[in-house]
């Protein structure tokens, strides 16, 4: 018998929908192993344990800063020579090897090397938010679905899954081999050879399966002078861009400041690991039930309600006293997280030129990581001057309520 060409066909988009899928599933464990969990602990106990809290929090915002300054420096550029060449792939990759080989040397960084340890961290994340730029325009490729929503959230509860999963494996393999008197054992460091391995075997799909659009013929070759001033003509666009740009700060600060703020208020690592575990499975069920909100109502109801449980958030973290008070932000960050970046990055593939879109997103990843330039040296910088991480967890409220007023601006322009 002949083969069916609409079965065959069928069966590429899913090889290509799924490894798509994967790849969130495969990076995440950086996200939460290295960015949201290890690193910060392993830092205070190890590379630099010299330090006061208020040093070592001023020096962990300045290296997440950094990563963020050099891929607003470089990720539209980039962006723009992927929309040409047409081969997102080809930098996606490059990106993630970037991250998995600087993930991989912070295994070797010696005691107290907090300077070497602070730069590989910094290359590590840059390699990661890079290879994001590319990934998230992938989205547009799904030219055959209509829903971007669910495909965007399933990509993210995807991710909370998986790197909830090598979370809880990194955790078992540490308490099972406790007695070891392997230094890599002793201070956490294997987590950062898993992590890398982790990330490199589940991207292999991506690399195998997904065959990236030929390149659209055009026109006019677009600079990154139009990128931004066909934005800046575009009002809806500039206050979304606006308002992701305000609101993603306190996203992406309490993701990477919140183990580090617990440490401050004296919670164990065991507390924290803990919390963070529960953030990571209640992102899973979380964003799927976002998506399922924003369908029922729409995606700027789902948005907003998003926000409003951040300043939540920070409210209660102000008023910390107790681990229980620590696990409620943990289940709170679960709910809001994953709906808010999935529904933001569909919403905006939604209002940007499909043969521009690694360009539009360098833009969107800029617009997001120059907030989080912004966003930890705020709390840095407030917690060093007021030796209070309370009074630094607080000020990111005023990101949110911000993001809202430009959000609500640019629904009026739809209205």
């Amino acid at each position: 018998m002949g083969s069916n060409p609409t079965a065959s066909l069928e069966i590429v988009k899913n090889k290509k929908y799924y490894s798509w899928i994967l790849y969130d599933w495969a990076n995440s464990a950086f996200a939460t192993i290295v960015l949201a969990g290890f690193f910060p602990i392993i830092f205070a106990d190890y590379f630099a344990s010299s330090f006061a809290q208020s040093e070592r929090t001023l020096v962990l915002g300045i290296s997440n800063s950094s990563a963020s300054l050099l891929l607003i420096l470089i990720a539209p550029f980039l962006g723009l020579l992927a929309d040409r060449n047409g081969n997102k792939l080809k930098y996606l990759a490059l990106s993630a090897f970037i991250g998995i080989t600087a993930t991989l040397f912070l295994t070797f960084v010696e005691k107290d090397a907090w300077a070497i340890a602070s730069i590989l961290f910094s290359i590590s994340l840059f390699g990661f938010m890079l290879s994001n730029v590319f990934y998230d325009s992938m989205l547009l490729s799904f030219d055959e679905s209509k829903d971007l929503n669910s495909i965007s959230s399933f990509g993210y509860a995807a991710g909370y899954l998986g790197g909830g999963i090598a979370f809880i494996l990194a955790l078992f393999f540490l308490f099972y081999f406790k007695e070891s008197s392997n230094d890599f054992i002793i201070n956490k460091k294997i987590v950062f050879i898993f992590t890398s391995l982790w990330w490199l075997l589940f991207s292999i799909p991506l690399f195998i399966y997904w065959k990236d659009t030929k390149k659209l013929k055009v026109q006019h070759r677009h600079g990154l002078f139009d990128t931004f001033k066909d934005i800046k003509a575009d009002k809806r666009l500039l206050y979304f861009l606006l308002a992701y740009w305000i609101y993603i700060d306190g996203v992406d600060t309490i993701i990477r400041m919140a183990v580090n703020f617990g440490i401050t208020i004296g919670f164990s690592s065991n507390d924290l690991l803990i919390a963070l575990l529960v953030t990571q499975f209640v992102s899973f069920p979380g964003t799927i039930l976002i998506n399922s909100i924003a369908n029922y109502k729409t995606s700027e109801f789902g948005i907003m309600s998003c926000l409003v449980i951040y300043i939540l958030i920070t409210l209660i973290a102000y008023n910390l006293n107790t681990i229980f008070e620590f696990y409620l932000i943990a289940v709170l960050i679960g709910l809001a997280q994953g709906g808010i970046q999935a529904l933001s990055r569909s919403y905006y593939a939604r209002i940007i030129p499909k043969d521009r879109s690694s360009e539009y997103f360098g833009v969107y990843n800029m617009l997001g990581k120059f907030a989080a330039l912004l966003g930890p040296l705020v709390v840095g910088f407030i917690t060093y001057y007021t030796d209070d991480s309370r009074l630094g967890m607080l000020s990111i409220s005023l990101f949110f309520i911000i993001g809202i007023y430009f959000f609500k601006k640019q629904c009026r322009l739809i209205k």
